[in-house]
């Protein structure tokens, strides 16, 4: 949370408060990120950090409200078991996106978006399908979803675990927390050629997406626990990839504020 911005939090306000800003934009945006071991040298909250920062920015431009941001994820096969990681099961994650958005309904909020930056994609669209079944309008989009054209515009390497990409997003958002003189990373050949399944910022075209294999875990393969290539990573890269994605996100706010006024949504109940 960024000084002066504390007033964009949901958990900052007071009640009078709450209920004034649904007024004015009934639109909440949900960051989630993860707890998990990035490398040796970026914090264990980096993917949160992420989040946040690129909402706080988002809701300063468009009058959206922020919703606590919950920290932990769930994660993927191969995270697991890696020191510094806690992850969430996945029905866990699923029930608690249902619950916030469910819960911040009863407060005037009638829009939601719920910012992905941590490697859970394929885990929250069950959840917007369930608040689809009750009536809720969710739109869900993942960084590297969103700012894809900008990922390999910027990008030396490829997108992958704490390597260039993250430790960009890091050294430009919370500098503070990274340590370059321990940066390392790891080239390791995964179970199945890459010719069958995309990584995280690959176009999906004739393959599958990365989550729909199961891979090594990464503990057992990474030493330093990047893969890839953080040394290339850099702040300037960073502030690109985040100007694309809060772009990206003010246009879609802006759309559905035109469209829905604050008190009105899509008829989208079964």
């Amino acid at each position: 949370m960024k000084e002066g911005k504390e007033k964009l939090w949901w958990q900052n306000l007071r009640r009078p408060e709450i209920e004034e800003r649904a007024e004015e934009c009934d639109i909440a945006i949900l960051p989630v990120g993860a707890v998990e071991q990035h490398g040796q040298h970026l914090p264990t909250g980096e993917d949160s950090f992420h989040a946040m920062d690129i909402a706080e920015r988002v809701a300063e431009k468009t009058g959206a409200m922020l919703l606590p941001c919950p920290w932990y994820g769930t994660h993927p096969s191969m995270h697991l078991k890696y020191t510094g990681t806690i992850p969430l099961r996945f029905e866990t994650f699923k029930n608690l996106l249902v619950d916030v958005v469910e819960g911040a309904s009863e407060s005037g909020f009638n829009k939601f978006v719920i910012l992905n930056c941590h490697g859970q994609e394929w885990a929250i669209p069950p959840a917007v399908q369930e608040l689809g079944r009750k009536g809720y309008f969710v739109v869900a989009p993942t960084l590297w979803e969103i700012a894809k054209s900008k990922f390999r515009e910027v990008l030396d390497t490829y997108f992958m675990h704490a390597g260039e990409a993250e430790t960009s997003l890091g050294l430009y958002i919370v500098p503070e927390y990274v340590d370059m003189d321990v940066a390392e990373g790891e080239e390791k050949e995964a179970v199945l050629d890459g010719k069958w399944f995309a990584k995280p910022s690959d176009v999906i075209e004739d393959r599958i997406p990365w989550f729909a294999v199961t891979l090594t875990p990464e503990y057992k393969e990474l030493e330093f626990g990047s893969k890839g290539f953080p040394k290339e990573g850099t702040a300037e890269k960073g502030e690109k990839i985040v100007g694309a994605a809060v772009d990206w996100l003010v246009e879609l706010l802006e759309e559905i504020k035109e469209k829905y006024p604050p008190g009105t949504k899509p008829d989208i109940a079964p």
